[in-house]
C-alpha cells in the first residue's frame, strides 16, 4: 500500500522504525482494554508481534500525524476469505479528535477496492460505546449483540457488539454523482 494523505494524518504501512512507538501504545493497559492485543506485555512477545504481524503486512497501517509526525496508533483488516475483521487503536493523546473516521472512510475505500473485500465486519465492547460511534461514522451498519463473554483476566463480563459493511452499501452510498 502507498501512502494516503488526509487533511490531518499520513496512513502508511508500519516502519521499523515505529517499533517504538507502536509498543508505547499497545503497553498501555487503557488503549488495548477491549482489543486483541491486551495481552502483548512481554518484550519479546511485542518484538515478535512486531516483525510477524505489523510489519510487511498489506493488511496494518499506521495512523501518523501530519504535523508531528508521529505513529498515533494503527488500523488493520484480518482477513477471512472475502471478507476481513476490523481492529483499530489509538494513543490516548489522539483519542476524541475524530482520527479513526476520518481514517476509517478512506481504508473502507482501500479494502473494497484493493483488497476486493465483499464485507467488513468490526467489535467493540458495549463498555466502550464510542467506538460504536465511530463504526457509524464509518458507514457501519448495526448487528448488535454476538455474545458475553468473561475476561479472562479480570473476570468481568462484556458484551460484544457488531457493526458491518458489505462492498455493495459501501458502492451506494460512495459512488460518484452521474450528470443528468
Amino acid at each position: 500500500m502507498r501512502q494516503i494523505t488526509t487533511e490531518r494524518l499520513l496512513i502508511r504501512p508500519i516502519q521499523v522504525e515505529d517499533f517504538n512507538d507502536l509498543q508505547a501504545i499497545l503497553y498501555d493497559p487503557l488503549v488495548v482494554r477491549y482489543t486483541r492485543y491486551r495481552n502483548v506485555q512481554a518484550e519479546n512477545n511485542f518484538a515478535e508481534l512486531f516483525n510477524s504481524h505489523f510489519l510487511g503486512s498489506i493488511y496494518t497501517f499506521g495512523i501518523e500525524t501530519k504535523d508531528t509526525h508521529q505513529l498515533i496508533g494503527f488500523y488493520e483488516f484480518h482477513p477471512e476469505g472475502y471478507s476481513a475483521l476490523l481492529t483499530y487503536a489509538l494513543a490516548q493523546s489522539a483519542w476524541g479528535k475524530g482520527f479513526v473516521a476520518e481514517v476509517g472512510k478512506i481504508m473502507m475505500a482501500y479494502g473494497f477496492e484493493d483488497l476486493n473485500f465483499e464485507r467488513v465486519e468490526a467489535h467493540y465492547a458495549s463498555l466502550n460505546p464510542r467506538s460504536g460511534r465511530v463504526m457509524e461514522k464509518m458507514g457501519m451498519t448495526d448487528l448488535g449483540s454476538i455474545g458475553t463473554f468473561p475476561s479472562p483476566h479480570t473476570g468481568e463480563v462484556r458484551t460484544v457488539m457488531a457493526y458491518e459493511l458489505t462492498k455493495e452499501n459501501w458502492l451506494l452510498n460512495n459512488a460518484p454523482e452521474q450528470a443528468v
